[in-house]
């Protein structure tokens, strides 16, 4: 018996709500436990596990997944060029460098937002431009201010477009290893790094309930995206 059909068997016998002993050098790091049984994928579709502290020790219980969560979400299809652009969309489309990306990855980017906002407004939700001309320095990427927002149920969720980065081993040139023998303090990167056309989407705000980024991969673009991912949702 695996560890999360023990836990499963525990949880049968015990109603939903089992508390597990959290002191002493050989306690079992139960938060670690949930996590790996999250993803055994043998936990039933409706049911998720659930655990906190308490003062008994680690309580664990298995909760029902609300009906909404559980919900198909439709895609929302992506214009194929813009014809009649979002006011929003307009506002990135005047800056010099739309959202701080490169040419060939902003076209695909404002397509992107246009099919996002205009599925949000669709079930009655409200957008506004944010920081629509700057690119966020590389080392708070994902802590940038938004470029877009969309108000839904009056809780304002941020949208921030981030074009990816591709990795490659940096070959040292003559003169770097020439000023790395002579200066101690010179150091030769091991990577370069250059913009790659892969795009990702980072949310913030509003009450995550699903996935905070939505990025293409090697083999697929981020072409559709659910409309109701981002935003909150009902209880």
């Amino acid at each position: 018996m695996t560890l999360t059909e023990q836990l499963l068997q525990e949880f049968a016998d015990a109603g939903g709500r089992i508390v597990k002993s959290g002191s002493g050098p050989d306690s079992v790091n139960w938060p670690s436990r949930i996590a790996s049984a999250r993803r055994s994928g043998r936990i039933p579709k409706t049911k998720e596990p659930y655990g906190g502290w308490c003062r008994d020790g680690y309580e664990i219980k298995l909760v029902d997944i609300p009906a909404w969560r559980l919900a198909v979400l439709e895609p929302v299809p992506v214009p194929s060029r813009l014809t009649r652009p979002h006011t929003v969309v307009r506002a990135m489309q005047n800056q010099p460098q739309p959202l701080g990306l490169t040419k060939p990855v902003q076209g695909r980017a404002l397509r992107l937002i246009q099919a996002l906002i205009t599925a949000a407004e669709a079930q009655g939700h409200s957008s506004s431009a944010g920081a629509t001309g700057a690119a966020p320095p590389s080392h708070r990427r994902r802590r940038a201010s938004p470029h877009f927002t969309i108000t839904a149920q009056g809780q304002p969720v941020g949208f921030l477009v981030l074009q990816e980065q591709d990795r490659t081993e940096h070959v040292a040139t003559e003169k770097e290893r020439a000023e790395a023998k002579k200066h101690s303090w010179v150091r030769i990167p091991r990577f370069d790094h250059a913009p790659s056309d892969r795009l990702r989407i980072v949310l913030s705000g509003g009450q995550p309930h699903r996935a905070g980024e939505w990025a293409d991969t090697a083999t697929r673009p981020a072409a559709r995206l659910p409309p109701r991912s981002a935003v909150p949702q009902p209880h």
